[in-house]
């Protein structure tokens, strides 16, 4: 089959959640099938990125950025002013349009596949045996109206309802356009259908590499060691640590006076640089080389989110670790798990705080749901099985 695939970043290097799935997800099609890229250069380094996707077999076509696309504050201002939203500025380029037309018209497709609600604004100009399909990563919609409720600064808090009350209505609408709608969780599928009955929906969930997160029995956690991994300059994820650093932090640093805390993730903000400065017992890396080296010093992965959707990649990743994971029922969300068998979940700071402690004092326990997460991630999220499950929606 011959597939085209539009994102809004080169899916490399794998430094978040939304390249990890694409990355994966084409790289694999991409042994079976012919898969073509559409994305923006991004630079620096947009090369070597690209040299990347091309030796897994998918061939990249780049769209250069428009300038309002380089100048996110101007336009996000601009924005609270326009009827449409800053996702309409922020991923619309008539560049981008201009090559897919180009492309759809230069040679037929079987499935012109958008990463992204925000991706959906292009025409795509296909033939009548072309399907179309939507990935919806999340309901973005939830996932601005979470950061609006979060927010604390008035205007930010401002420009976040007027991105939800935009977009909410646009992202049913673009869903519209589509012949499919994938999600990653059954409850996103539940959530969008609400809007859209009698439109195909599949759960296609987050996976990861089984293979290369796999943890080493023979090597030992480091003592009272927690791990939080991510982009941490993504909101959500910034946001869930400052409650986790003012919350729940003190808590167990009073409990547990030499407990140490790894952030380990790339672009951390001041905010957050700020406690690995002014507490030795807060490690902020940035960006690492090798997330398993961190997975295999902690002893316990924390994931306090409180706004996302979709399913969270790392707790799949700590899972596939043999990694015990304490969670809110937010971070973990769209993940097919079993609480205290193989996470566990806590949505105040007393309780996550106890979770934490109950795990750092009983290494069995620690073991045993470890266990039990490894053998959730080989049933139902390694990335080669679960494309597999997106051919055979693919098959006409």
């Amino acid at each position: 089959m011959r597939l085209l695939f539009l994102t809004p970043d080169i899916p490399y290097p794998l430094n978040n959640g939304g390249k990890i799935r694409n990355y994966h997800l084409m790289t694999q099609l991409a042994q079976r099938h012919e898969v073509t890229l559409c994305t923006f250069d991004l630079t620096p380094h947009v090369h070597g990125r690209v040299d990347a996707l091309q030796q897994a077999g998918v061939r990249v076509l780049l769209a250069p950025l428009a300038p309002h696309q380089q100048n996110k504050r101007l336009y996000q201002l601009r924005s609270l002013l326009h009827p449409q939203p800053y996702q309409y500025f922020e991923r619309y380029n008539q560049a981008m349009q201009d090559l897919l037309t180009t492309e759809l018209a230069r040679q037929p497709y079987d499935i012109v596949q958008v990463e992204f609600a925000q991706m959906g604004y292009y025409d795509l100009p296909t033939s009548g045996q072309t399907q179309t399909i939507l990935d919806q990563h999340n309901v973005e919609h939830e996932v601005m109206y979470r950061t609006y409720r979060n927010e604390k600064s008035p205007l930010r808090k401002l420009y976040n309802y007027a991105e939800w009350r935009k977009f909410s209505r646009q992202e049913i609408e673009i869903c519209r356009k589509f012949d499919h709608i994938l999600t990653t969780s059954a409850r996103d599928a539940r959530i969008l259908g609400d809007e859209l009955p009698g439109k195909p929906f599949h759960v296609i969930p987050n996976g990861v590499d089984s293979h290369y997160f796999t943890y080493d029995l023979q090597q030992k956690p480091e003592a009272n060691s927690l791990l939080f991994t991510g982009s941490i300059d993504y909101y959500p994820n910034t946001e869930g640590l400052l409650y986790f650093l003012h919350d729940i932090w003190p808590l167990l640093q009073q409990a547990q006076p030499d407990i140490k805390f790894y952030i380990a993730g790339k672009n951390p903000p001041p905010e957050i640089v700020a406690f690995g400065q002014n507490d030795p017992q807060v490690i902020v890396t940035g960006m690492v080389d090798d997330m398993r080296d961190y997975h295999h010093k902690a002893a316990v992965v924390v994931v306090p989110l409180r706004i996302g959707g979709g399913t969270r990649l790392k707790i799949l990743e700590a899972m596939a670790m043999s990694r015990p994971v304490v969670s809110t029922s937010v971070g973990a969300e769209g993940i097919e798990h079993t609480a205290e068998e193989n996470i566990l979940l806590a949505d105040t700071p007393e309780a996550f705080a106890q979770a934490v402690l109950t795990l750092l004092a009983d290494p069995d326990l620690r073991q045993k749901m470890g266990q039990h997460g490894r053998g959730l991630i080989e049933k139902q999220y390694d990335w080669q099985a679960i494309a597999t499950q997106l051919e055979q929606i693919y098959q006409p």
